[in-house]
């Protein structure tokens, strides 16, 4: 179905758009509507993004061949308002043959590599089972981006049982050589999961090459598929090795593979682990798997969870429900950001410095002054042996530093003085500042303050914005905690979304 209002704050452009393709385009599919299409097509050319978007709005809701081939070019368009909204909409096409245009020159085989990995993404939506041809061209692609967008939708696919043998013989060879080859990390670690929704026994070799790579992106996504790929007896042992990896990523990986086999045996390396882990984040993860697992409200002391393991009959499983982190488990923290408590160790702070946080309060201050303070009473708070970074954004993240630093006194009063005097203004591209917060390898945790509505860059739309998200924390599993401040019902339900896919927690406040 058509999906109404999807601009946040942006409501009434839209609607007029739809009103007004109804008028002209409200003819039954098939017939020309030349005239509507062609008023639409120039208000595609509008210097407002907002306009143009609208504009990708009337001409899905046309539904000619025109319509769709414009909906299509879109993918081009520079500003994520738009093309983000011809990449959501052109999955509604319902006639194979216009469905054959994002095989073309304005789809896969488009110069600019946003736009193909833009339709390699579309691959795994279309209503009708993509050309396997397409499929293998975005896995080829000289862009890692496109070949791990290929490479996703074929995992969407496979999932959804519409892989038929004649894509079959074309996709297995090549996506096996990317799950055993592929250079890119984030790449890589997407081919092992869509050879294992592919064919589970041909992933079985490259997961267990990929258990012993460098790369902890690449070890992650194998841990993440030992369950699924592995013969049974060997994959606790795997488990409990990955239990204790180097990389914080892939003992998150395997802390969470080992609640979902949920066995006795499992449950048994969770509870060990409470007494191992040195990272905050992730002794907190294990309490509330166990929690999940068990119903029981222990915390992050393991002598209870000793004696219920203990207890345990030798044939227990448990019946895990979504689990988030125990919020009041910070071990001794008291840091809080506009009333969340800051549970991680390793933590990335994100500030929208756009739009509404330089409106004026009824007491004269702005909610920036709001906003100063609270923050600067956070960083304060955080245990001296936290390590922490700020990352205000606009149009493009500002971080305070490259890398996360320690919470000493110094680094925190000059951090709290930095950003009192920062006065950035402009859109707020949110999408930007986490990949850039994903970059430090140390981060477990992303706090974000923000108004729930993200503007410039080229991910806006919330409906590809959060799985697209998920998507590339798959390997990694950074927590997301989100400080939503005057947001409508519907971007919090979006923003929620995001916040327990990764196991993070959502608040909304009032500044």
């Amino acid at each position: 179905m058509f999906a109404w209002g999807p601009f946040p704050g942006r409501a009434a452009p839209c609607l007029r758009a739809a009103l007004f393709a109804i008028a002209v385009c409200g003819q039954p599919h098939g017939q020309d509507g030349k005239g509507g299409v062609e008023e639409l097509e120039t208000k595609l050319r509008s210097p407002d993004k907002w306009a143009r978007a609208a504009a990708v709005e009337g001409l899905a809701l046309c539904r000619t061949p025109r319509a769709w081939k414009l909906v299509l070019e879109a993918l081009a368009d520079p500003k994520g308002e738009v093309a983000d909204t011809a990449q959501l909409l052109f999955a509604q096409v319902d006639d194979p043959k216009t469905c054959e245009l994002l095989g073309k020159q304005a789809g896969i085989e488009a110069k600019d590599a946003l736009v193909r990995a833009r339709a390699a993404e579309l691959l795994g939506r279309l209503a009708f089972d993509p050309s396997p041809k397409w499929l293998v061209e975005a896995l080829e692609d000289e862009e890692a981006e496109v070949r791990r967008m290929g490479a996703w939708s074929i995992e969407r696919l496979a999932r959804a049982d519409r892989v038929d043998e004649k894509a079959r013989r074309a996709l297995d060879t090549p996506l096996a050589r990317r799950a055993r080859t592929e250079r890119d990390p984030l790449a890589r670690a997407r081919a092992l999961f869509a050879l294992a929704a592919f064919d589970p026994a041909l992933a079985r070799p490259a997961v267990e090459d990929a258990l012993r790579e460098r790369d902890p992106l690449v070890r992650g996504a194998a841990a993440a598929l030992v369950e699924r790929v592995l013969e049974p007896e060997d994959r606790l042992a795997l488990l409990q090795a990955l239990a204790k990896d180097e990389a914080l990523s892939v003992r998150t990986v395997a802390v969470d593979a080992l609640a979902d086999l949920g066995t006795r045996a499992a449950v048994g390396i969770l509870v060990g682990r409470l007494g191992d882990e040195t990272e905050e984040r992730l002794a907190l993860r294990c309490v509330a798997r166990l929690q999940c697992l068990s119903g029981l409200k222990h915390r992050r002391d393991p002598r209870p969870w000793n004696d219920w393991f203990r207890a345990l009959p030798s044939d227990w499983t448990g019946s895990e429900t979504v689990f988030r982190d125990t919020p009041e488990e910070s071990s001794g923290g008291t840091a809080a950001l506009a009333g969340l408590t800051v549970l991680s160790r390793r933590v990335a702070i994100l500030i929208d410095l756009s739009g509404s946080i330089w409106n004026e309060r009824p007491d004269g201050r702005t909610r920036k002054d709001v906003v100063d303070e609270k923050l600067r009473e956070a960083l304060e708070a955080l245990p001296a042996e936290t390590r922490f970074n700020l990352i205000p954004y606009t149009g493009e993240p500002h971080p305070w530093q490259e890398r996360l630093v320690s919470a000493a006194p110094s680094r925190v009063r000059a951090a709290a003085a930095w950003f009192e005097d920062l006065h950035e203004s402009g859109s707020g591209n949110l999408w930007d500042a986490m990949l850039l917060a994903l970059e430090d390898p140390e981060v477990d945790t992303l706090m974000v303050l923000f108004d729930g509505a993200p503007t410039g860059g080229t991910r806006h739309r919330l409906e590809l914005f959060v799985p697209l998200f998920l998507e590339r924390n798959a390997a990694r599993r950074v927590v997301v905690d989100l400080i939503l401040v005057d947001a409508s019902r519907r971007l919090e339900s979006f923003w929620r979304g995001l916040a327990e896919g990764t196991g993070g927690r959502l608040t909304a406040v009032t500044l």
